[in-house]
């Protein structure tokens, strides 16, 4: 059976994802030349957190529907509940833009989006949502053929269901084939984080695969670790000037209002830095 990400929209892992999203196309932002969003594996583009399949695992209570009396946010949580209120203008978090939602919020006059999703009804769901994107039906580990975008600048989105045994290497594998073609490009990889073994062996992958600085944004809540997500991250790949101090103030956020634990972390870590990546030339 196909990913349904209907059933955990909202939650923690999506609040982190979407805030960091937007503060990374906030960054890219303050140039005034276009740039182009590529997502590898888009989804919906909005969902319904109403329905029968949100209610029944009731994800969402410990994500946006925690952030409803939170007030004076930092820049980019600003602009991720700026955005959530925008899709729901009678009040409330019903409804849940995706990943590729967000990324049309934030395109200007001139920016483009590119949209990659394998399952047939899913992308019919997001083309008519989003009908101004250019929407591909296919694999997203295909998605490296389309690069690099004429604008010369973007974000490549990475965000798989992990329904795959090997998840992990086929990122790897993405990141080698992409980046000789656009180098000059973001690449944020989403992971969770349930097998603290598997996460720090594909930290230390991905900032061997890469030739460009690795900035690591993480959260975890807190909860137990017994074989569920407690946490997640973004392995952001050649990030933009400033994000490090764009991101930090709405992740120590983020872990205060998601937390369900005493435990809750959230931040940021260089995983290879520009002067590592100085020396390896």
């Amino acid at each position: 059976m196909h990913y349904r990400h209907a059933y955990h929209a909202g939650n923690f892992a999506d609040v982190f994802k979407h805030t960091v999203l937007c503060g990374l196309l906030a960054a890219l932002s303050k140039k005034d030349k276009p740039w182009c969003y590529l997502e590898t594996h888009a989804g919906a583009g909005a969902y319904d957190l109403g329905s029968a399949a949100a209610l029944a695992t009731g994800e969402a209570a410990g994500g946006i529907q925690r952030l409803a009396k939170l007030a004076d946010a930092p820049a980019a949580l600003a602009t991720y509940l700026r955005i959530v209120a925008e899709a729901n203008p009678q009040g409330g978090s019903r409804h849940y833009p995706g990943s590729p939602a967000f990324a049309q919020a934030l395109k200007r006059p001139g920016d483009r989006l590119i949209l990659c999703e394998s399952v047939e009804d899913v992308a019919a769901s997001l083309r008519a949502q989003l009908p101004g994107a250019e929407l591909h039906l296919r694999d997203g580990y295909t998605a490296f053929s389309l690069l690099p975008p004429p604008e010369k600048r973007g974000l490549v989105l990475i965000d798989p269901a992990f329904e795959r045994r090997d998840e992990y290497e086929a990122m790897i594998d993405f990141v080698v084939a992409a980046q000789p073609r656009f180098a000059g490009g973001v690449y944020a990889l989403w992971y969770p984080i349930k097998n603290r073994h598997e996460v720090s062996r594909f930290r230390r992958r991905v900032a061997k695969a890469s030739n460009k600085p690795v900035l690591d944004a993480w959260l975890e809540t807190g909860a137990e670790l017994a074989g569920q997500m407690v946490g997640c991250g973004l392995a952001i790949i050649n990030p933009p000037f400033g994000l490090e101090a764009e991101l930090l103030p709405s992740l120590k956020v983020l872990q205060l209002w998601l937390a369900d634990g005493p435990q809750a972390l959230g931040g940021l870590n260089w995983l290879k830095t520009e002067a590592e990546c100085a020396s390896a030339r």
